[in-house]
């Protein structure tokens, strides 16, 4: 099988979004339904995560969909494992207006948790993906820096050259 670098597959820092740790649930709720829009067919798209900064725009965790719905104490229906984020949203933000001042940095996932590198391979990053139960994952580069992340959908469209 051949071995293709995280770097390229990953989605770039510059085409995702951060925030920064001490934001609030609030602010993260709006910096997630500026990224959401309806295609022609009425189909919602848009981030399902932010990325957690510090001051020094450091990678600190990643702030998920299920994070915010752990956070606030929604009972998960189990099996219920699809919903329409862009509604879900507006549901979260008109229903739960008094958990707002929460900070993010309650509420993430940390990077220590899980991360790759963007030299590592793609099946190192899908194990850790799916030993962890996550469909995202960050990105660092040498240096520890932010560079990307690597989400389930951008690994499911290359899936033909991974088999």
């Amino acid at each position: 099988m051949k071995k293709i670098p995280v770097r390229e597959v990953m989605t770039p820092i510059f085409d995702y979004t951060t925030i920064h740790q001490n934001a609030t649930i609030k602010e993260a709720i709006d910096v997630l339904k500026k990224s959401f829009f309806l295609d022609e067919q009425g189909n919602a798209h848009g981030h399902a995560s932010l990325l957690v900064v510090n001051q020094k725009k450091e990678l600190v965790g990643i702030l998920t969909l299920k994070s915010l719905l752990e956070a606030l104490v929604i009972a998960k229906k189990e099996n219920e494992n699809v919903f329409n984020s862009y509604y879900w949203l507006y549901f979260l933000e008109e229903t739960h207006k008094s958990a707002a001042g929460i900070p993010v940095k309650k509420v993430m996932r940390s990077r220590k948790l899980v991360s790759v590198k963007s030299d590592d391979d793609i099946m190192d990053a899908v194990e850790l993906m799916v030993k962890h139960k996550v469909n995202s994952i960050p990105v660092i580069n040498g240096a520890g820096r932010l560079v990307g992340i690597l989400r389930s959908k951008d690994v499911f469209g290359m899936i033909n050259e991974l088999l």
